[in-house]
């Protein structure tokens, strides 16, 4: 209410009340009325009644013009006793009507929480029934109040039998005390929520692998509740198990895979025996692509499946582990003791076993390996270094033909890691300029002149030096740069042919040599007479020879190259000649123009002194029956001059080496 107004109704009662003074005969109820105005304009305080009636007393008892003093008295008692009595009345009616307005805001109130409970009770029973999780409400001793269907499908229990559980009867006893110290936690506020991992008991006595979520209590005090939602991940845990197993695993034999056995290979160094040691094998089947190419990828399959069973039946006795490694290669680790055989009887009984025919629709397949060898390897060797050491004998080991097998030899493997350095950092090389085409000349024997030019290339290496001609081709085939690089060679050399025609008087042929791949390429012929198309050199200005060795190669190819290169012009030669019946058929089937004798021979017979030796005998035979073809002989290594005159009286046409600088 507004103070002025509020002034001017004061200002109308004491009015009223004045005129009851005064006046002749006294009406109460009016009094009372006014009293009861009081009340309804809000003065209700404490004490707003006695300063009310200390006012009026003083006040109206000295109005002037009233009648005898006496009377006067007698009145204002008799107004200040209804204004009283109206005022009290009012503000006992107005406090029951508070009273009840209060009542029935309580009731109203206890009326919609009784609803909003109902509701979210159902709520709460339509997502504990609806949920795929169980869920439980317990009390703060964790003892089951409520819980759903799911829980117990979980469990296996029913729900009677649930009625009498707790939650700490579903875990196993090591994990109570830190379920409990997680209810205490809840139950002083540390936290809203607590979550684990368990693994429930089941009524069954099985395990189920679960993630319990406890919630912080909806009531505190005696009457708390707590919410246990029991996320079931028995088998999520199974498929995470089948998974990390098929991660560790191969599919098809089920034998772990590389990963798994590196990392047991790990454990295994850091425990391993010092008096015996461990002896790993590394093995790759000769035979499985000629086995999947002619039977097909399912016969490729069964073998490898029979070879992962024959090799863990093999070493059942042993501690031992046997794996797949890829495609067909396979490794076992063994943990020596004193009784295990030796890696010689080892290697000997994989391979018989491996020999034995496995029969699928009606083929007796088998398989035996090339297997490397590392018997008790030195201590330091970590497992990074004994796989690379295994894979790396074992490749030795191949390059010494099919089912064979190589013992580990740092020596070796140092000797094996050079080349290998060597042949990944060619194409860098060339890249970089360090190699280059060089010449050198080829001597006729009867009479000293030089007749061609040999083309060969040279590395000068930053730090192993010069690397000649052999080498380099070596490495070239090892990484597959022999096809860009033997373009490269050829094109270059033929380049510098042709200027030198241009220039000089001299016109010698260039000979330039062929690795067996370069030999074996389809598009042979399309890369030479494209060099020769570039740089201007006549065809027959160039000489190409080709191994002995590519040219008895199944395919043909090689051969097929020699006869293509002859008729378009080019003149052919066939490198490492010697004493072999085919070597001796491709020099009378093919068109060749010369042969160079093999440098093994050129070798022996350098270090020979007698002339009824084998070897001597056989190249005398040799020289006389490529003479007969009318082919030219031509020997490369020939170093001194006593050299170049024995190949000189026994009927060399042309010489290569140190006994002729360039």
């Amino acid at each position: 209410m507004e103070f002025t107004r509020f002034t001017v109704l004061l200002e109308n009662l004491v009015d009223r009340l004045v005129d009851a003074v005064r006046a002749d005969r006294f009406v109460r109820e009016h009094v009372q009325d006014d009293g009861a105005a009081l009340v309804g304009w809000g003065c209700t305080g404490s004490t707003s009644l006695q300063v009310t009636m200390d006012v009026l007393g003083r006040g109206l008892l000295a109005l002037p013009d009233l009648p005898s003093p006496g009377r006067c008295a007698e009145r204002v008692v008799l107004v200040l006793g209804s204004f009283a009595s109206g005022y009290t009345e009012a503000l006992r009616i107005s406090t029951m009507e508070q009273q009840e307005s209060m009542s029935q805001a309580l009731l109203k109130s206890l009326v919609e929480s009784r609803q909003r409970a109902r509701v979210f009770e159902a709520e709460f029973d339509d997502v504990v029934t609806s949920t795929t999780n169980g869920v439980v409400l317990t009390d703060r001793n964790g003892a089951f109040l409520r819980t759903n269907d799911v829980l117990g499908e979980i469990l296996g229990y029913t729900q009677a039998e649930m009625a009498g559980l707790t939650v700490f009867d579903l875990v196993r006893q090591d994990d109570v005390e830190l379920l409990r110290d997680g209810y205490a936690e809840l139950l002083g506020g540390a936290v809203v929520r607590v979550q684990s991992e368990q693994r429930l008991l089941r009524k069954d006595g099985d395990s189920a692998w679960a993630t319990l979520t406890v919630t912080a209590p909806l009531l505190h005090g005696p009457e708390s509740r707590f919410v246990v939602v029991v996320e079931d991940r028995t088998e999520l845990n199974l498929l995470h198990g089948q998974l990390n197993h098929q991660a560790l695993h191969d599919m098809l034999t089920r034998l772990p895979n590389r990963q798994y056995f590196t990392t047991s290979l790990e454990r295994v160094l850091r425990h391993a025996s010092p008096a015996t040691g461990i002896t790993l094998y590394h093995l790759d089947l000769d035979a499985f692509s000629l086995i999947t190419h002619g039977l097909g990828r399912r016969v490729g399959d069964l073998l490898l499946d029979s070879v992962a069973h024959r090799l863990e039946a093999l070493f059942e006795g042993e501690a031992a582990m046997v794996a797949r490694f890829g495609a067909d290669e396979f490794a076992v680790l063994v943990e020596n003791s004193p009784t295990t055989p030796d890696a010689v009887t080892t290697v000997r009984r994989i391979n018989e076993e491996l020999s034995e025919p496995l029969y699928v629709d009606g083929h007796g397949i088998a398989s035996p390996a090339s297997i490397g060898v590392v018997d008790r390897p030195p201590s330091g060797m970590d497992a990074a270094s004994l796989l690379e050491a295994a894979e790396m004998t074992l490749a030795r080991a191949k390059r010494n033909g099919r089912t064979q097998w190589a013992l580990f030899d740092p020596y070796q493997d140092d000797r094996d890691r050079e080349m290998f350095s060597l042949a990944v950092s060619l194409p860098g090389a060339w890249e970089n300029g360090e190699l280059d085409v060089v010449h050198r000349p080829l001597v006729r024997l009867d009479g000293g002149g030089v007749v061609g030019l040999d083309a060969q290339l040279s590395w000068e290496h930053p730090v192993r030096g010069r690397l000649p001609h052999e080498r380099c081709a070596e490495l070239a085939e090892e990484t597959g740069l022999i096809l860009p690089l033997g373009s490269w060679l050829l094109g270059s050399a033929c380049g510098e042919a042709q200027r030198r025609r241009t220039g000089l008087t001299t016109d010698q042929p260039l000979h330039v040599g062929l690795t067996p791949n370069q030999s074996s390429d389809p598009d042979l012929l399309s890369r030479v007479l494209t060099v020769l198309a570039d740089t201007g050199l006549p065809a027959d200005r160039l000489w190409l020879g080709i191994p002995a060795s590519a040219l008895s190669q199944g395919d043909g190819e090689a051969a097929e190259n020699l006869r293509l290169l002859a008729s378009a012009g080019v003149a052919t030669e066939i490198l490492d000649f010697s004493t072999s019946p085919g070597d001796l058929a491709h020099l009378e089937d093919l068109p060749v123009r010369a042969v160079r004798i093999a440098r093994w021979m050129v070798r022996r017979q350098s270090r020979c002194d007698r002339e009824d030796s084998l070897v001597t005998l056989a190249l005398r035979e040799i020289l006389s029956v490529v003479h007969r073809t009318g082919s030219t002989v031509i020997v490369d290594g020939v170093d001194t001059e006593r050299q170049a005159d024995w190949w000189r009286r026994v009927g060399a046409d042309i010489a290569q080496g140190a006994f002729a600088p360039v």
